[in-house]
């Protein structure tokens, strides 16, 4: 647990932004011995430290959830469960909130020195420093004061400010204060760690091939791993990576939905899982100075996702070719704060239904000229609106990924045919996640944000003004308000009251982002290997890794 404001990694949530990286090169390494289990991802970190915005990314959780533990993690029930603390935080006094949890005394680091409060403390103090690029502050800001006696902590948010995702900040992962003193945190474990909290331990990484993580014999807070080694295998290409799996060189992969899964499911070598959870797919809009200028027309946006066939995508992607049973299992996403699944979900992006002509009387009735008159399949022309210009524009995504390549191609037909024009922009997952994202160079992206039972509560730092997370640089001042209200309402009913208010009201109507769907996770493991649980939140497949078994 990292918070990674949307990916359950230190602290509040984390979403991840997870999505792929390029071209394919696949490494030979190690056959796997009766003690070792090879994870396959398509995605490689560009560094450890889960905290900085550089390490935002699910495929770094995955590593280093096992080896810096959480206080609490999510199950694959989706429910914090206690993992380094003895007991579940609890609510001392609701005004200001005060929560109190205590590690449990068999936590230690694997060089030998107690695992305390002082590294919570130490934790937070690192986050707060402003001379790190932390991914997220929120909820660690509106903290009052943290008073520690040795194992136990008690942490008081200021008057007024009752952070609703509280259980989750205190889940997060503390990082050990005698390794941070004195250290730059933007260049601590870049490329390695060096001491363990978790069942495992950090040995090697041979970028652009492999990282290696070994049983951490020290670990005495819960069941030590059963296995001897974990390697993730990084295969950026998608045929690669089923290659892969087939020829016995990874065991486990955690794909994102892709055709060849409907072929694993009928090898009887193969266990797969696959289930709803909290991973949303959207195209987000930019909104700030380095984006198209026309962008920040409301009329263009909503043009945009009129002329978008989100329906006919996930049924062409999805339900046609067998990754999900029905259409009913995966709903065209009208929410970017709920899930389907969420009893305060509520559809309101419904409002945007899909119209070709609509879009094209839309367009001309703001004054846009060189556009078609009537959609076509074959048209080349594409619009241009008074002092905006030329509606092309650049689309951002990860490279590598098939089923995310089909879903741009789509959708450029479908803006092509109206007058719009999408420009190809992808690259590898480090560099558009660590590099492009947060720039704000760009004018659509397109990703999935992965969280978890609390990423409802943190919707102000993903669409709030100046929110950590709102690299669209979108702002309404009365939206952003109810967010991050929101933020601060304890109770859940009244809570949900006001994110819907807030979606209904500003964001639907404003188009901040396109959303696509929940999209389906997947777990694939040989049946050589037992014990891997699908898990629907960002804690991932790893959550339960130090009971696997190879055999």
């Amino acid at each position: 647990m990292h918070k990674r404001s949307i990916l359950l990694v230190v602290g509040a949530v984390a979403l991840v932004a997870s999505l792929i990286v390029g071209p394919a090169a696949t490494a030979k390494s190690d056959a796997a011995s009766a003690g070792t289990v090879v994870i396959g991802h398509d995605q490689e970190p560009v560094t450890l430290n889960n905290l900085i915005t550089e390490g935002n990314a699910y495929t770094t959780s995955l590593v280093t959830n096992t080896v810096l533990a959480s206080a609490s993690v999510y199950n694959q029930n989706a429910k914090l469960v206690p993992y380094l603390v003895d007991a579940a935080p609890k609510i001392v006094k609701p005004n200001p909130l005060t929560v109190s949890f205590k590690y449990k005394a068999s936590a230690k680091w694997s060089d030998g020195r107690q695992l305390t409060g002082n590294d919570f403390r130490a934790t937070y103090n690192t986050i707060m420093n402003p001379n790190f690029d932390i991914t997220s502050r929120e909820g660690w800001e509106d903290i009052a004061s943290i008073k520690v006696n040795g194992k136990a902590v008690t942490v008081t948010w200021k008057k007024g400010k009752a952070y609703a995702a509280w259980d989750a900040l205190v889940a997060t992962s503390p990082y050990p204060a005698h390794k941070m003193a004195g250290q730059n945190f933007n260049d601590l474990y870049r490329n390695s760690i060096d001491v363990a909290s978790g069942p495992f331990k950090f040995v090697s990484w041979q970028k652009g091939t492999q990282l290696v993580l070994a049983k951490n014999t020290a670990f005495t807070a819960g069941p030590k791993a059963k296995v001897d080694r974990v390697i993730f295998r990084y295969i950026p290409s998608t045929p690669s990576l089923f290659q892969a799996l087939q020829s016995g060189e990874i065991q486990v992969t955690e794909p994102q939905p892709q055709l060849q899964i409907v072929d694993i499911r009928k090898n009887s070598r193969f266990k797969v899982q696959s289930g709803p959870g909290y991973f949303w797919e959207h195209m987000d809009i930019q909104f700030g100075p380095k984006g198209h200028p026309a962008l920040k027309q409301a009329f263009v946006r909503q043009a945009i996702i009129t002329g978008i066939n989100r329906n006919q995508i996930k049924q062409a992607l999805y339900v046609s070719p067998g990754l999900v049973g029905s259409a009913k299992e995966l709903p065209v996403l009208q929410s970017h704060i709920f899930k389907p699944f969420e009893g305060n979900y509520q559809p309101n992006w419904k409002k945007w239904s899909f119209s070709q002509k609509k879009v094209i009387t839309m367009l001309k009735a703001k004054g846009c000229t060189g556009g078609p008159n009537a959609p076509s399949a074959n048209n080349s022309a594409v619009w241009s609106c008074p002092n905006v210009g030329k509606l092309s524009f650049r689309f951002t995504t990860t490279s590598g990924n098939q089923l995310r390549a089909l879903t741009f191609e789509i959708a450029q037909k479908q803006l092509k045919s109206v007058g719009i024009e999408l420009i190809p922009r992808f690259g590898p997952a480090g560099t558009v996640f660590g590099q492009v994202l947060p720039s704000g160079d760009w004018d659509i992206f397109m990703f999935t944000w992965l969280g978890g039972p609390t990423s409802s509560s943190t919707s102000f730092g993903l669409y709030g003004c100046g929110g950590d997370q709102n690299y669209m640089n979108y702002c309404n001042k009365k939206g952003s308000a109810l967010l991050q209200k929101a933020q601060f309402t304890p109770d859940p009913a009244a809570r949900a009251k006001l994110l819907n208010e807030a979606e209904a009201k500003y964001l639907s109507q404003d188009v901040m982002s396109v959303p696509m769907y929940v999209r389906p996770g997947f777990l694939i493991n040989s049946t050589s290997v037992k014990g891997p649980v699908l898990n629907p939140t960002q804690q991932g497949s790893t959550w339960n890794a130090q009971g696997w078994t190879v055999g």
